[in-house]
């Protein structure tokens, strides 16, 4: 699984998986975010999906969450937060935001086959945040975390799991699950998030 420039595997130093939903945050971790957000201006960030932690320096706690910006007309998006909890702050008082992904690249073909495959569906707009595996059927699913948002004034993006099959060049879209439902998240299990890593069972 890759947000951005984040490789998540099991290896020294990498990111260990966690997939859970944010209803699911041990304690510290949500009084790590309730310190961030007190410290913040003109954003907060309500998590979603608590993806991993990192142990480097304290440790790293990476989410996929929603942005609120205090705005006119306040604006939401859906991104990739990471926080470093330092080690030995035993409060969460000197957490800190390190890291906010907008937008993940994707390998060349794959983001060709979401454009081919999304390209006659008008009225949402899709971005991707993470590319989380691909499975090997009759031809090849690819599976992406992506932030949709319906186009019209004030719509608000919302994250989804989106499968993509690709076959004798043509692609098509396979599922889209809503990971979030009425501004709650979905309780999603790991095997749908790709996780463990791996190929998709």
């Amino acid at each position: 699984m890759r947000l951005g420039s984040i490789e998540l595997d099991k290896t020294l130093g990498g990111y260990e998986v966690v997939c859970e939903p944010a209803d699911k945050l041990p304690q510290e971790v949500a009084t790590a975010v309730s310190t961030v957000n007190a410290g913040l201006l003109g954003a907060t960030y309500q998590p979603l999906i608590y993806v991993g932690r990192q142990v480097v320096n304290g440790v790293n706690h990476l989410f996929i969450a929603r942005e609120l910006r205090s705005t006119r007309k306040q604006q939401q998006m859906v991104v990739a937060l990471v926080i470093n909890i330092p080690a030995g702050d035993l409060t969460g008082e000197k957490t800190t935001v390190v890291n906010i992904i907008e937008e993940t690249d994707l390998p060349a073909d794959v983001r060709s086959a979401f454009d081919s495959a999304t390209s006659q569906i008008v009225g949402v707009s899709y971005k991707p945040l993470a590319y989380v595996g691909s499975q090997v059927v009759k031809g090849v699913n690819h599976f992406l975390i992506r932030s949709a948002a319906p186009v019209y004034p004030g719509a608000k993006p919302r994250p989804v799991l989106v499968g993509v099959n690709t076959f004798q060049g043509m692609s098509s879209i396979v599922s889209i699950e809503d990971l979030e439902s009425a501004g709650n998240p979905v309780k999603v299990s790991a095997e749908a998030l790709g996780c463990p890593l791996g190929e998709w069972p």
